[in-house]
C-alpha cells in the first residue's frame, strides 16, 4: 500500500464551490466536530458546532469520517484513506485499494478499524489505519455502512437488502434475514437493539441482535427513504428522512413526533454524542445541530437562507384546479394533466415527458382535475370540461395502464373552477364526485358510478375524505356565503361546520388534510371583506377554528406530506406564497406567485401550479466558514500580525499575518474580560503571508483582542466591533 504525507491546503472558500454539500459528519467530543464532502472538503469546529473552519485535504470525494480522540480517519471514493493524528493539524494519505470506492470507515479503538466499500470490498487495520488488509466477503455488491458494538461484535449493511453480523472481530460474517424488499440505507445499534432504515420508507427494529425484526411503516405518502438513524437510548430513536424531515420516537416506533427545524432540503448523515446530534446535507453546504436529543435543530451561526421559484414545466391552458398529482408507489414521480396531454416526471420535476394523449379535441376542452389511485398508480381519472348551459360539461375518463388507453366513464355538470373528485385513503378504490346538486360514489375507482344524495350545493369547490374515518367527508362550496360541509355517513347527509359571513362574495376553494395528523383540517377562504380572507385552521376535525388573515385572493393550501407542521398557502392575485413551520402559528412570505394549486410533496419539494405552468420552490443556504487565503508567494523575513481592517468594523474584518517558516499558527480572539471567543486559525501552515476573515455577526459590540501564537512568537492587537 502506498503511503504519502501531505499538508492541508487552505484558502478562502467561496460558497458556490460547495454546492454539492456534505457527505458525513462525526462528533469527536463535546467541542470537536468534523464534516466531510466532495473535492476534499473538510470542516472542523472546535467550539461545539458554533462555527467551523474549512480546508481541503486533497482532490477526492470524501464519503465517510470517524474520530477517536485526536485521531481522524476519512474514507474517499478513490480508494484512499486520509488520516490525522493531531486533530486535523496535518494529514497523511494512504492508498487502501485504488480499485474500490471506500464508503464507510469505523474504528473500535485507536488501533482497530474497518472500511466497507464498493463491489463487496472490506478492509481491516490493526495499527490505527497505517496499513490495511482485505477481508474476503465473497460479495459483489456495494457495502455501504459498518459499525461495531464492541471490538468483537459488529454489523455491515449493503445493497440487495443485505445486513451481516460478526462476533469475532470481522473474521467471519453471517447474513441476517431482514424483511426489507429494498435497499437498507442505514442502521444504528446499541447492545442487542438494532434499527435499520430502507429506501421504501420503512423502519425495521430488532431487540435480539437481528434475529427477529419488526417492520414499522412510516406511511408518508411521498415515500421518502430513511437516510440516517441514531439510537439515543433504548426505544429512543432519531430518524433522518431523505426529504430533510426529522422524526423522533421514545417508544420504539409505536408513535412519532416531528422535530422542529427551519432547514428545508435533503439530509443524509447524522452523528450522536449524548444529547447532541449533528446532521449534514449532500444538497446544501450546511450543518444542523441539536442539543436536546433531536427535539429542535438549528443551523450554524449566521447561516442565511433564500427562497426562489423556477418553472419546471410550461404548458398552460388549464384552470384553477388540481391537475398536478403524485405517484403513491414510486418516489419522485408526478403527473400533470394539461388539456388532453398527460405529462410525467421521474425526477421530482426536473424533466417531463408526454406519456399519453386523451381522446378529446384540445381546442374544445380544458383539463379540470387529475386523480391517481393511492394503491395502484396505473389507474387514473382525468376530468376535461367545456362550457355548457347550466355549468361546465365535464367528461371523465379512466385508465388502468398509465394512459395507454382511456375509457369515458361519466359525464356531469360541474363548477368550472372546482375540484370535484376525491378518493378514500383507507379504501383507495372508493371515489366520490360532486356535480352541481348531486353526489356520486364509485367503488371501483371510477369504472361505475352511483348517485347517493342530492343537496343544493351548486358549486363543489373541493372535497376530501378523512384519513382516520372513512365515514367523514369534507366538502367546500361557494356562492354565497361559502361553507365547509361535513358528512359523517359517507355523503348521505351533510351539515355545515364553517362559513363566511360575507353574503355578497365568498369562496372556499381548497381543503387540506394530513394522514400524519388526522384531526387537522385546513381550508382557504376568500371574501369581498379583506378581514375575512385567509386561512382557516381546525385541530378538531372542524369542531372549532382558528384564523390567519393573509393577503390576496386566497386559493390554495397544502400540508407537507412528511411533516404535518409545515403549511403552504397561496393566492391567485400574484401575492406572496406563505410558509409556516409551526402549524400555522406564524407565516413567512416568499416570492409573489400565482398558486392555483400547491403540492407540498415534502419538506424538500414544493410545487405550484399556475394554469399548468409548474414551478418548484428552491432553498439556497449560505453557511459562513472560516477560511485562510494565502495572499503572497514571497517568504517573509519575520513573524508578523498586522492590524485588522477595517477597524472599527461591522460585522466583518480581515486579519493579515506572516510566517517565515512552516509552523503551527493559532489566531485566537478574546473579549474584553480575556475570555476566548473563537479560534480563527489553529493549523500547521507553510511559510507565507496569509489573510483570515472574521464574520462577527453573532457577537456583541465592544473591544476584542486577537493573538497570533506560532513557535516562540506571540503578538496581540486590539479591534473594535461597532453595531
Amino acid at each position: 500500500m502506498k503511503k504519502l504525507s501531505i499538508l492541508t491546503m487552505i484558502f478562502l472558500f467561496v460558497l458556490p464551490s460547495f454546492s454539492q454539500g456534505l457527505n458525513d459528519i462525526c462528533i469527536s467530543s463535546a467541542i470537536n466536530i468534523y464534516a466531510v464532502g466532495n473535492a476534499g472538503v473538510f470542516l472542523k469546529s472546535t467550539n461545539g458546532g458554533t462555527a467551523y473552519s474549512s480546508s481541503v485535504i486533497g482532490n477526492r470525494n470524501i464519503k465517510s469520517v470517524y474520530s477517536i480522540g485526536s485521531n481522524i480517519w476519512c474514507a474517499a471514493d478513490n480508494g484512499e484513506l486520509i488520516l490525522s493524528r493531531n486533530s486535523a493539524l496535518s494529514w497523511t494519505t494512504i492508498t487502501v485499494s485504488s480499485a474500490h470506492i471506500l464508503n464507510s470507515v469505523y474504528f473500535t479503538d485507536t488501533l482497530t478499524g474497518y472500511i466497507a466499500g464498493s463491489s463487496g470490498s472490506l478492509f481491516k487495520s490493526m495499527d490505527g489505519g497505517n496499513t490495511w488488509s482485505a477481508v474476503a466477503t465473497g460479495l459483489t455488491f456495494n457495502l455501504n455502512e459498518i459499525k461495531f458494538i464492541d471490538p468483537q461484535n459488529g454489523y455491515l449493511a449493503g445493497d440487495n437488502n443485505s445486513l451481516y453480523r460478526t462476533s469475532n472481530g470481522g473474521s467471519n460474517w453471517i447474513q441476517l434475514a431482514t424483511p426489507s424488499v429494498s435497499n437498507l440505507r442505514c442502521f444504528d445499534l446499541s447492545g442487542n437493539e438494532i434499527i435499520a432504515g430502507s429506501s421504501e420508507n420503512i423502519l425495521y427494529r430488532s431487540t435480539n441482535g437481528g434475529q427477529n425484526w419488526t417492520a414499522i411503516p412510516l406511511k408518508i405518502q411521498s415515500i421518502p427513504g430513511i437516510n440516517a438513524l441514531a439510537i439515543l437510548s433504548p426505544n429512543n430513536y432519531t430518524i433522518i428522512l431523505e426529504s430533510g424531515t426529522i422524526w423522533n420516537t421514545t417508544n420504539g416506533g409505536q408513535s412519532f413526533t416531528f422535530a422542529i427545524t427551519e432547514f428545508m432540503d435533503q439530509l443524509n448523515a447524522v452523528s450522536l454524542l449524548g444529547q447532541r446530534l449533528f446532521a449534514v446535507s449532500n444538497k446544501q453546504f450546511i450543518v444542523l445541530r441539536s442539543l436536546n436529543s433531536g427535539l429542535t435543530w438549528n443551523l450554524s451561526q449566521n447561516t442565511t437562507a433564500s427562497i426562489s421559484f423556477s418553472q419546471v414545466l410550461g404548458v398552460g391552458g388549464t384552470n384553477y384546479n388540481k391537475i398536478l398529482e403524485i405517484n403513491y408507489q414510486k418516489r419522485g414521480v408526478l403527473y400533470v394533466l394539461a388539456k388532453d396531454l398527460l405529462y410525467r416526471t421521474l425526477n421530482y420535476g426536473d424533466n417531463w415527458s408526454v406519456i399519453s394523449t386523451l381522446p378529446l379535441d384540445s381546442g374544445q376542452y380544458k383539463s379540470t382535475q387529475l386523480l391517481v389511485s393511492r394503491n395502484d398508480s396505473s389507474k387514473m381519472l382525468a376530468g376535461l370540461s367545456t362550457p355548457a348551459s347550466g355549468g361546465d360539461l365535464c367528461r371523465i375518463f379512466r385508465t388502468s395502464n398509465y394512459g395507454q388507453s382511456w375509457t369515458e366513464v361519466i359525464q356531469v355538470k360541474i363548477d368550472a373552477i372546482g375540484n370535484f373528485m376525491t378518493s378514500d385513503p383507507s379504501h383507495p378504490d372508493t371515489v366520490y364526485l360532486g356535480a352541481r346538486d348531486s353526489f356520486y360514489v364509485s367503488a371501483d375507482f371510477g369504472f361505475t358510478w352511483q348517485k347517493i344524495s342530492e343537496y343544493p350545493f351548486d358549486d363543489w369547490c373541493d372535497m376530501a375524505v378523512s384519513n382516520s374515518d372513512s365515514r367523514i367527508i369534507y366538502a367546500s362550496t361557494n356562492h354565497y356565503p361559502a361553507k365547509i360541509n361535513k358528512s359523517t355517513d359517507r355523503g348521505l347527509t351533510w351539515n355545515f361546520i364553517d362559513f363566511v359571513l360575507d353574503t355578497s362574495f365568498s369562496e372556499m376553494p381548497c381543503i387540506a388534510l394530513s394522514n400524519l395528523a388526522p384531526n387537522v383540517l385546513l381550508h382557504a377562504q376568500v371574501s369581498g371583506v379583506v378581514s375575512q380572507t385567509g386561512l382557516k385552521r381546525s385541530y378538531s376535525s372542524g369542531n372549532s377554528w382558528l384564523f390567519n388573515q393573509l393577503p390576496g385572493a386566497s386559493w390554495s393550501v397544502d400540508i407537507a406530506k412528511d411533516d404535518p407542521k409545515l403549511y403552504a398557502f397561496g393566492s391567485v392575485s400574484y401575492d406572496p406564497l406563505f410558509l409556516s413551520t409551526n402549524s400555522g402559528g406564524s407565516f413567512t412570505g416568499t416570492s409573489n406567485i400565482y398558486a392555483e394549486q400547491i403540492m407540498y410533496y415534502d419538506r424538500a419539494n414544493l410545487f405550484v401550479n399556475n394554469h399548468g405552468n409548474i414551478s418548484k420552490m428552491k432553498y439556497t443556504y449560505n453557511m459562513p466558514v472560516i477560511g485562510i487565503q494565502n495572499i503572497s508567494n514571497e517568504v517573509p523575513v519575520d513573524f508578523l500580525l498586522e492590524q485588522n481592517f477595517p477597524n472599527p468594523f461591522n460585522p466583518e474584518t480581515n486579519i493579515n499575518f506572516s510566517l517565515p517558516q512552516r509552523s503551527r499558527a493559532a489566531i485566537i480572539v478574546y473579549d474584553i474580560t480575556g475570555k476566548e471567543v473563537i479560534r480563527l486559525v489553529d493549523e500547521f501552515l507553510e511559510a507565507g503571508n496569509y489573510r483570515i476573515n472574521w464574520n462577527a455577526s453573532g457577537y456583541s459590540s465592544g473591544i476584542y483582542f486577537y493573538n497570533l501564537i506560532s513557535d516562540d512568537f506571540q503578538q496581540t492587537r486590539k479591534m473594535v466591533l461597532v453595531k
